[in-house]
């Protein structure tokens, strides 16, 4: 019974006669009371026990991504006429990802400096990259990767800004951990779709954090932290077990525990552990059960719900993902993300269809013109060694690529194009781009469409990844193509 209503019932009794009698009045207070009662079982489920109903995204919708888009200079127009093609691709989509690993402001009205801590370089590009993005067919970004504050919050929220400004949609940071980790969204007009970003490599000081009291929130991105363990043989598990005692005094020898952590790095004992050091991940719970619950909200305010990780781990040489990423890349489709969109390492790895959606484990490089930095902080020099003033920027950033950067595999990638029917991934066709290998100079990580020659070593490359994920992928005129059978 609707609580006015009853409480009428209540002023209605109370203005029997009295003469009625006293046990006419309980017994009519008795029934009102029993009809305003609900039993236990018939009490309503508890809400967040209900499901949500969705509508997949429309029939015939396509989703183009790609990896990490290092894009410093406006060249929007050098793009379209070196390469037409590939900028068509990119507009042609119904939607189109990538992640944008830099910040973008002007560097003469910036407020703010750069930070002691940085991504490995203090990225920075101009702010007229942000329509360049834009213009190229661009909907959705990532802003969560290891130089979301190159330039401290400050360049965050400038980059921010220019973003919002052009009517791009990015995830992946925000005022507050909330913030960050929420879905943002893009109307397409196949319906809308939603994105929510992460990433578990970055430098510590830009987790972002929520408000507790009079204590304020901190901006910065959506982590997925993690901790990395160290697999050894079980010999080599127990002598570190007594290396660790050593260290820590008598109290702390004994049988050695299941793992043993020494000088901040945990071991972990696996018996087919080899001359090559591996390792396994835990992710922190908190963080993944936070993001598993942004995406699940994200589908069922969308038609299409992207999630996006990240992470270079276990290194940028390695082309298998990390035991946390598979892991957190299934549970993100079970929780209703269409599809996962892993980078970071610069390379690219392998493919898999889990549950009708495609799991993108490495998009590799878009573009990586991070020779064409014009102006980097004195630390930079400091890192290697040198004094400013000694040698220009791009002579150190010539010998830092040498050094760093010289992996053929860099500079060769996808754009990955899935299309979508009856809400499940039907076709996902490869184009393999081509970043500069041979180039030099500025022209170096600016992408292209790859010739013959490099696009089947591309496409090659990532059937190989692909197979161990039960992935198959046909060469059909120099495109990569990836068909699944109707439900």
């Amino acid at each position: 019974m609707p609580p006015v209503i009853f409480l009428k019932e209540i002023l209605l009794l109370s203005k029997i006669p009295a003469k009625v009698g006293c046990m006419a009045r309980c017994a009519a207070l008795a029934a009102v009371l029993m009809v305003g009662a609900v039993p236990a079982a018939a009490q309503e489920t508890p809400l967040t026990a209900r499901p949500v109903p969705t509508t997949a995204i429309a029939d015939g919708f396509t989703f183009a991504a790609v990896g990490d888009i290092i894009y410093l200079r406006p060249m929007l127009a050098t793009l379209e006429a070196r390469s037409p093609e590939m900028v068509r691709l990119l507009r042609s989509a119904d939607v189109t990802f990538g992640n944008f690993e830099t910040m973008a402001f002007d560097l003469a009205s910036f407020k703010g400096a750069p930070q002691a801590q940085s991504g490995g370089t203090w990225m920075l590009a101009h702010s007229g990259v942000v329509e360049d993005v834009k213009h190229m067919g661009f909907d959705i970004l990532s802003l969560a990767n290891n130089h979301s504050t190159d330039w401290g919050v400050e360049g965050l929220a400038q980059t921010e800004a220019h973003l919002t400004e052009a009517g791009l949609v990015f995830a992946g940071t925000g005022k507050t951990l909330q913030a960050a980790r929420a879905a943002r969204y893009h109307d397409s007009a196949k319906g809308r779709v939603a994105l929510v970003a992460a990433a578990s490599t970055f430098s510590s000081m830009s987790r972002a954090a929520d408000p507790l009291g009079e204590v304020p929130g901190r901006p910065g991105l959506n982590p997925i932290r993690i901790d990395p363990i160290a697999l050894v043989t079980p010999a080599q598990l127990e002598a570190l077990a007594q290396i660790a005692a050593m260290a820590s005094g008598p109290a702390a020898a004994g049988k050695p525990a299941d793992t043993v952590r020494l000088l901040g790095t945990r071991y972990r004992a696996e018996p087919t552990a080899g001359e090559q050091l591996r390792f396994s991940y835990d992710a922190n719970q908190r963080d993944v059960e936070g993001n598993l619950l942004a995406i699940r909200q994200g589908r069922q305010n969308s038609n299409f719900a992207v999630f996006t990780l990240h992470n270079h781990e276990p290194s940028n040489e390695s082309d298998t993902p990390a035991d946390f990423a598979i892991e957190l890349a299934h549970r993100a489709i079970d929780e209703g993300a269409d599809a996962y969109v892993g980078h970071g390492p610069h390379i690219l790895r392998g493919i898999e269809i889990y549950k009708g959606r495609p799991i993108l484990y490495s998009l590799g490089n878009f573009a990586m013109m991070n020779n064409s930095l014009d102006a980097i902080p004195a630390d930079m020099y400091e890192q290697y060694g040198l004094a400013p003033g000694t040698v220009t920027v791009p002579e150190l950033l010539q010998a830092r690529g040498e050094r760093v950067f010289s992996d053929l595999r860099l500079y060769e990638s996808v754009i990955a194009i899935s299309r979508y029917e009856g809400g499940r991934v039907a076709e996902i066709r490869l184009y393999p781009i081509d970043l500069g290998v041979e180039a030099r100079g500025a022209d170096r990580g600016v992408p292209r469409m790859a010739n013959p020659v490099v696009g089947r070593r591309i496409l090659e490359r990532l059937q190989a990844l692909s197979r161990p994920f039960g992935t198959q992928i046909t060469i059909e005129k120099g495109i990569g193509v990836i068909r699944l059978p109707k439900a």
